[in-house]
């Protein structure tokens, strides 16, 4: 009796083991929580550098496009008396600045200066092309010569000389990209209106008005 109670015990020894062996050890387990936790710690400090990059180093800001400086450097009136109509020579010198606030250069190319004489062109130059470092600014100085054979056939110019003030209206366009990080271009065109207000009898800027769009 004793030799078989022995033989079964002995027997249903591997058993048992089997049955502790298949439970997973405790360090198992707690190797794999800490692993979880470390991954979700990486993806969380992953997202949150994206985010500062985004708002900081790739973040585009559009360019700043101001006037310097305007003055009016001649203005002549020629007033036909037989054929009631008016020749205006006038040539205003602008500085325009353009500012890049971005930590990539902007480069911009066929740059122009447009007059306008009650909605209609009169005069325009060319700006040219170039590129601004980053966090930098650029000076572009101008002169624009209105011809006065433009606006010979304009009804506006008698009612203009004799209310002793002539309306002109500058425009300057800047297109031009910015290539982030080398990744992708943000194509861009800055434009500048100034509105302005010429004394036709003393020959002096009265005043003008600037206001920059810009168009993605």
């Amino acid at each position: 009796m004793g030799e078989a109670e022995s033989f079964h015990r002995i027997a249903m020894s591997p058993a048992g083991n089997a049955e502790v062996k298949a439970q997973p050890p405790i360090y198992k387990r707690r190797t794999c929580r800490i692993c979880c936790g470390v991954a979700v710690l990486l993806v969380l400090a992953l997202v949150v550098v994206i985010v500062v990059l985004s708002q900081t180093l790739f973040k585009f800001r559009d360019p700043e496009v101001s006037i310097v400086s305007m003055k009016l450097e001649t203005i002549s009136v020629a007033l036909d008396v037989l054929t009631l109509s008016a020749m205006l020579n006038i040539s205003v010198a602008t500085d325009v600045r353009v500012t890049n606030p971005n930590h990539y250069n902007f480069k911009y190319t066929n740059s122009t200066a447009m007059m306008f004489y009650h909605g209609q062109q009169i005069g325009d130059i060319s700006l040219g092309a170039g590129e601004i470092r980053a966090k930098q600014s650029v000076d572009m100085a101008a002169i624009v010569t209105v011809e006065a054979l433009k606006i010979v056939e304009s009804p506006n110019v008698l009612s203009d000389l004799e209310s002793r003030i002539a309306p002109l209206n500058l425009t300057s366009s800047i297109p031009g990209r910015v290539n982030v990080a080398g990744i992708y271009k943000h194509h861009v065109v800055a434009t500048l209106d100034c509105n302005m207000e010429i004394w036709v009898t003393n020959q002096t800027l009265k005043d003008y008005q600037c206001t920059q769009h810009v168009k993605l």
